[in-house]
């Protein structure tokens, strides 16, 4: 026999709502009651819904709503927790929340409560942002742009702390042996010897043409300053900066000899490098000098065209 509720009206003409009896959901009203999890699962598949579907709306686990249903209070946190589980699942089914509570504390009566677990909030919407897959994923990328940025910072602090060499002396006259004094013998002079060879002027060779090499920061149109690498040393040129103390990187990787780097046109770009005496500086097509000397380690030296030329006329700020 199929029980037939009749669904009444109120004044606007909607449905009227009202509790469900728990033994309105049974096929035979004289059959009877089951325990209160089995009146939810009852209910519930009337209602024609799935644990997943009821978990999402009352934001409860699935496997605690089923430790519900199978009357297994000791694989649910708590019966303070069970019992707010219970009311919010009877609510949502339309059945008597409060009924169902009393029962379900008389069912467990005289059982030891578990221990509290913490009770984990389900999300599904950042299981959808973000699968577990990609979690790791993305935990891996952060663990190497952290190891590529420790990297790039021991770098740096080496190019910029290491014990600059002396530099080599530039060759130019060497001295005139001094001789002893020509001793003259009765009236014959003593003609003075020919000249040491090592008291000539020497002349270096004439430096090789350097090689075509790579230009670097074509894309800066209307560069004013371009650096030439005559032999190789690692450059590094940051822009001016920004609000957060933070400089654009504009080069830092090592030239060969011949390559050359076009310097952008903007203010408070500045040059650090480990062979200063290899970076020769040219402005607006004219060489003006190195940026220091040989085997030298320049920091942070302004590539502004004023404080070129201040530099090249004597004054060394920059």
């Amino acid at each position: 026999m199929t029980k037939v509720t009749r669904l009444t009206l109120d004044e606007d003409g909607a449905l009227e709502r009202r509790r469900i009896h728990l033994r309105e959901i049974s096929d035979d009203v004289d059959a009877p009651l089951d325990t209160v999890g089995q009146d939810l699962r009852t209910a519930r598949l009337r209602r024609g819904d799935d644990l997943a579907t009821v978990s999402r709306v009352l934001k409860i686990r699935k496997d605690h709503l089923d430790a519900l249903e199978e009357d297994r209070p000791d694989a649910l946190p708590g019966r303070t927790y069970a019992a707010g589980f219970i009311r919010s699942y009877a609510d949502y089914l339309g059945l008597d929340a409060v009924q169902c509570v009393e029962r379900y504390k008389a069912e467990i009566a005289g059982r030891s409560d578990p221990a509290m677990t913490p009770i984990t909030v389900i999300d599904e919407d950042a299981d959808r942002r973000m699968p577990h897959g990609w979690k790791i994923m993305a935990f891996i990328v952060l663990v190497l742009a952290v190891y590529a940025a420790y990297q790039f910072a021991v770098s740096a602090d080496r190019m910029v702390n290491d014990k600059p060499v002396e530099p080599v002396p530039t060759l130019t006259k060497r001295p005139v042996a001094h001789k002893p004094p020509i001793k003259q013998v009765a009236t014959v002079a003593v003609m003075p010897a020919a000249p040491d060879a090592t008291a000539a002027t020497a002349v270096p060779p004439e430096a090789a043409p350097l090689p075509q090499g790579q230009v670097y920061g074509s894309s800066n149109k209307n560069a004013r300053v371009v650096l030439h690498l005559t032999d190789a040393a690692r450059i590094l040129v940051l822009g001016p900066p920004e609000s957060d103390g933070r400089s654009a990187v504009f080069i830092n990787r090592t030239l060969n000899p011949g390559d050359s780097y076009r310097v952008p046109n903007f203010t408070g770009v500045t040059l650090t490098t480990s062979n200063a005496g290899a970076v020769q500086v040219e402005l607006d097509g004219a060489v003006i000098g190195t940026a220091g000397r040989a085997q030298e380690t320049a920091e942070a030296i302004s590539l502004d065209p004023q404080s070129i030329m201040d530099r090249k006329n004597g004054n060394p700020g920059r």
